[in-house]
């Protein structure tokens, strides 16, 4: 199969664009879960400490809506008329979102400030992940290591934007949606400066790029276990902040009013572990094979959602007992990231010139699954606060898990090689 011409340039401005990119991914992933944290902590200061679980559902998951829904339609633009002018405008339409989300006082407004936010990340994270795929074309070695870089930058946009929009809030109230707008668009001059200039390709038609994912093969059988697992991390990211944040209850020790401070802390310790099993794992997806790594991983799940109720259970220094677990349990889990995403960038091998349109369902899974996570995840906290979560938790991974194994049975069929020599 011959090579774009858009994909021969990404490959000669290799480290610069990947770079360039994972700087401005981290960037964008701050502002966005900073402002999703910081939304949180708004709702709960205008419902006067005691927020409706429902409203903080439909808030955090409209961001991850819109994103799910121009992803696919802004990525084959992007393939069109050139990438970088979408990896540019992207981050400049959040930075006005978020301006008007300080700018509300009612939760529709909030709520509708974040779905403009969510078309500007949808123009800009399929296009960062097609062009991270192309420049790594030829060696799966590279690509897994791209890979977990990028996933990698994420998390620590994560854990940034957590530690960020809990102490801008605590320290500037409304004013933090203004730091968070630059954030924004900081990334889009990283863009601008250092991400190299695509042509437009020759893009096949939107009919044969549905078909290849929802016609018999791999992108079909790989979606629905990958759109699990993003549901399971969007009932935590938007519903987890506000229920440490709630007033104290009695038979659940992790509701209990924390400073916001202490909030951000915990979740950022959450993501540095996560880093850690990362660089643990991604030297195993070119050897195992990245189908292989994902289902391994995926019970690592269990073991954090277990320990995370043993935790909400007991009191003091009886808790510690149950960090290492905890700990170990998130280790367990990292390796599905990286695997992942090294494997849906071997999916796009096969349209070289719409890589973007086709990485655009790593950003339909992740803010679909978000945004069912983001709902379900509120009524499960509403209903039974941390203990419902951690229920829901063990569902979606258990799910997932069950939903990767036609995956693992495709790739031995058609005999993928694990690793591929550059």
């Amino acid at each position: 199969m011959l090579a774009a011409p858009g994909d021969i340039e990404s490959r000669n401005a290799g480290p610069r664009a990947i770079g360039a990119l994972l700087v401005a991914s981290a960037l964008l992933r701050v502002g966005a879960v900073g402002v999703g944290v910081a939304v949180q902590f708004r709702l709960s200061d205008l419902a006067g400490g005691r927020p409706n679980g429902v409203d903080i559902g439909l808030v955090g998951a409209a961001q991850a809506v819109t994103e799910m829904v121009f992803a696919p339609i802004l990525a084959r633009y992007a393939d069109r008329f050139g990438r970088r002018r979408f990896l540019v405008a992207g981050p400049l339409i959040c930075a006005v979102a978020v301006l008007l989300v300080g700018l509300g006082v009612r939760p529709a407004q909030l709520g509708g400030a974040r779905l403009l936010e969510g078309i500007g990340a949808a123009a800009f994270v399929p296009v960062a992940l097609g062009t991270v795929a192309a420049a790594t074309t030829g060696s799966r070695l590279v690509r897994a290591r791209a890979s977990g870089a990028f996933e990698a930058a994420t998390l620590i946009g994560y854990a940034g934007g957590f530690g960020l929009g809990s102490v801008a809030y605590f320290g500037l109230h409304r004013w933090a949606f203004v730091l968070l707008a630059g954030l924004y668009a900081l990334a889009a001059c990283v863009c601008l400066v250092f991400v190299p200039r695509v042509p437009p390709l020759p893009v096949h038609s939107l009919r044969v790029l549905v078909k290849a994912v929802i016609g018999p093969g791999p992108m079909r059988t790989f979606l629905p276990g990958w759109i699990m697992s993003f549901a399971l991390i969007g009932a935590f990211v938007a519903n987890l902040p506000s229920l440490l944040r709630h007033h104290e209850v009695a038979s659940q020790s992790l509701m209990h009013h924390f400073d916001v401070r202490i909030i951000g802390l915990f979740l950022i310790g959450w993501i540095f572990v996560f880093l850690i099993g990362i660089a643990l794992w991604t030297p195993f997806v070119p050897r195992l094979g990245p189908a292989i790594v994902m289902r391994r991983a995926v019970p690592g799940a269990w073991l954090t959602m277990l320990a995370l109720l043993t935790i909400n259970h007991l009191h003091s220094w009886e808790m510690v007992l149950a960090v290492p677990f905890l700990v170990a349990g998130i280790l367990w889990l990292a390796g599905f990231g990286p695997a992942a995403v090294t494997y849906l960038a071997d999916c796009s091998e096969s349209f070289a010139a719409d890589r973007s349109a086709l990485m655009s369902f790593y950003t339909i899974a992740l803010a679909g699954g978000g945004a069912v996570g983001a709902i379900v995840g509120g009524v499960a906290a509403r209903l039974l606060g941390i203990d419902g979560l951690v229920i829901l938790g063990l569902i979606l991974s258990a799910s997932a898990f069950l939903a990767l194994s036609p995956v693992v049975g495709y790739e031995r069929t058609h005999n993928r090689p694990a690793e591929k020599t550059v």
